[in-house]
């Protein structure tokens, strides 16, 4: 009886030790895929970490670039669409980036694509500063441009000055007789203020080839010792503007027609009332400028 059950005994050690090796086995097998699993999980965890991280870092990089061309904003028209080109292809560059994280793409894929960002703000940032270097040389340019047209303006200007000082017709020889009328047309000189009927203004306008050639006003005024002119509108006296602005009073006025030579000038006032003693002061002018005086007294 001991040696029949002696093989049965056998048989269930070995169907035993079968089993015990096949749950070995899959316990192994178990083991393994759940290793496998939480490695998968973990190398998903690290890679979408990877991936947040270099989205902030895309963020960033953005951010930077775009501070760093706003900054030149608004200096003029043609940098600013520059600079408006240059965020924009940043902008696509960044969307192109951000649509490779959702798709879960590599590392590596996404920084040659940051990469190329930075490329392409470089190439603008080489673009912006060779036209702040051009605008800058324009702008000195434009000054240098400035003070010459200024020195031409000053110089023309002093030119300009100086041709209308030498164009202004100069009196010469100013002379002034106080005559009394002997009768029949005939006069002598006399400095008695009560016997005095005509005062004679001679003078020569000098010869000027700078000055403009045609008709010319000239006024003749006698002052008399109160600082009033001789004055009769029925003799010619009237009203004349100086060059200053001012209207004032003149005893005699003459058109002349000027050719640039040399030109003798008379005027004749004939008083009919008595004059009064005293210095009285003789003044031309021409186009309202005073060309001369001359200075004489009655007794």
């Amino acid at each position: 009886m001991e040696n029949e059950n002696k093989p049965n005994n056998r048989r269930i050690i070995y169907i035993l030790a079968v089993l015990l090796g096949i749950s070995l086995i899959g316990n192994i097998i178990q083991l393994n895929k759940t290793t496998s699993v939480q490695g998968e999980l973990a190398e998903e965890k690290s890679n979408v970490d990877s991936l947040t991280s270099f989205k902030k870092q895309l963020e960033n990089q953005f951010e930077s670039m775009t501070f760093e061309l706003d900054q030149f904003k608004g200096k003029n028209i043609e940098l600013d669409s520059l600079l408006e080109r240059a965020n924009t292809d940043i902008a696509k560059q960044k969307n192109k980036i951000e649509k490779l994280i959702r798709e879960n793409k590599d590392i590596p894929l996404l920084k040659r694509q940051l990469a190329e960002m930075q490329a392409i703000r470089d190439q603008y940032r080489v673009q912006i500063e060779q036209l702040i270097k051009e605008n800058k040389e324009l702008r000195y340019a434009n000054v240098n441009l400035t003070q010459e047209v200024d020195n031409l303006t000053k110089t023309r200007d002093v030119l300009s000055e100086k041709v209308e000082l030498a164009s202004v017709l100069k009196t010469e020889n100013l002379t002034v007789q106080t005559l009394r009328e002997k009768g029949k047309g005939k006069f002598e000189v006399s400095d008695k203020a009560r016997r005095v009927s005509r005062i004679k203004t001679v003078f020569v306008i000098a010869e000027n080839k700078l000055a403009k050639p045609g008709q010319r006003d000239i006024v003749l005024r006698i002052i008399k010792p109160d600082g009033y002119p001789l004055s009769d509108p029925g003799n010619g006296s009237g009203t004349f503007t100086k060059d200053d602005g001012r209207s004032s009073e003149f005893t005699l006025r003459k058109a002349i027609n000027y050719e640039n030579s040399r030109e003798e000038v008379v005027f004749d006032w004939d008083q009919i009332e008595d004059l009064r003693a005293g210095l009285y002061i003789t003044e031309v002018y021409l186009d309202g400028k005073l060309m001369g005086n001359y200075k004489f007294n009655l007794k």
